[in-house]
């Protein structure tokens, strides 16, 4: 994203005609229909829901403004995926700024999250009025206070791949504090976080988790517990020292790869998240069992209608009898 993000301030409230998306699917004089997800999210927003059953999430870009406040009565309860609780609640937890889920499908979407602006942080709590954003920042090795606001980004899959690139611009004290869950039960995950990302990182999977030839410098080995390995990506001891709020992410696949770098490394997530041979079998028995399991569920179904059948059939016959004897004895 280009540099000239940091300075883009939120605008005063627009009309709701002119913030609502493009709902018909009527053709232009072009031919070409209006209502892409491009075009109903093609501007700034803070509460991003996007929950499919079996139609995938290709080529999505999504912006993450900070500074709008949802109204809570727009939003409704908080579902299972952002609070983790696996019922929907009330509104009392914070919510994700990007929420994407699909049953059967992937999900392949790019979150670009806009900077804090400087009214927003002078009502932070114990952070005052700061001098404007100074220009080139790094993190590295003392990072300037952080951003208290922090952006909760989440994307899963029940079987499909994942794949999910996070762009926050340069590391400042505008930039947001990063919350991001990814998960997918049978496909793989790859993530790119933001070049500005520091704090724990999360993996869990079957094997053992990919980073990038960038990233697994900058990663300190925290524990690993079972299929859950911590790592703290940046300097933990001046993090702790300072006792900053850092960004969190959490990578996780019940039974693929997992792959973690920052953006532009693409053609090494690529190479890295080839299948090998064991991973190609593991997905041709699933698919056996799959048909398998649904020709039995089949015979069942007709078995169960023929015997309703039957039993309606001797029912109705035995009605008859009783009838026909009473009428004629």
């Amino acid at each position: 994203m280009s540099d000239h993000k940091h300075s883009i301030l939120p605008t005063a409230v627009q009309t709701p005609a002119s913030v609502l998306p493009p709902y018909t699917e009527i053709a232009d004089e072009s031919g070409t229909k209006a209502s892409a997800m491009k075009d109903w999210y093609s501007d700034a927003q803070n509460n991003i829901l996007v929950s499919r059953n079996f139609r995938s999430i290709t080529k999505a870009r999504f912006t993450v403004d900070p500074n709008i406040r949802t109204p809570v009565s727009l939003l409704g309860a908080v579902s299972s995926w952002e609070d983790g609780s696996g019922s929907r609640s009330s509104s009392s937890k914070p919510r994700n700024a990007v929420e994407l889920f699909v049953g059967w499908g992937r999900v392949d979407a790019v979150v670009c999250v806009l900077p804090v602006s400087e009214s927003v942080l002078c009502k932070e709590k114990g952070y005052p009025c700061r001098q404007p954003v100074k220009k080139n920042y790094s993190p590295y090795p003392d990072p300037p206070p952080p951003c208290l606001r922090q952006s909760r980004l989440s994307a899963g899959s029940f079987i499909g791949d994942v794949t999910i690139k996070v762009d926050m611009g340069g590391f400042s004290p505008h930039t947001a504090r990063l919350d991001l869950k990814t998960y997918t039960s049978w496909g793989q995950v790859a993530v790119f976080l933001p070049r500005s990302f520091h704090g724990p990182l999360v993996t869990s999977c079957a094997g053992i988790p990919r980073l990038s030839s960038t990233l697994a410098p900058l990663c300190t080995p925290i524990k690993e517990v079972g299929r859950n390995r911590h790592w703290f990506v940046g300097d933990v001891e001046a993090w702790h020292a300072a006792k900053q709020h850092a960004d969190e992410a959490s990578v996780s696949s019940v039974f693929g790869t997992v792959w973690i770098g920052y953006e532009g490394e693409e053609k090494e997530a690529k190479k890295a998240l080839r299948w090998s041979a064991v991973q190609w079998i593991g997905h041709i028995v699933v698919l056996v069992v799959t048909l398998r399991f649904m020709r039995v569920m089949l015979e069942l179904l007709l078995w169960f209608v023929r015997l309703m059948f039957l039993t309606s059939v001797s029912f109705l016959s035995s009605l008859w009898i009783e009838y026909h004897s009473t009428v004629f004895s």
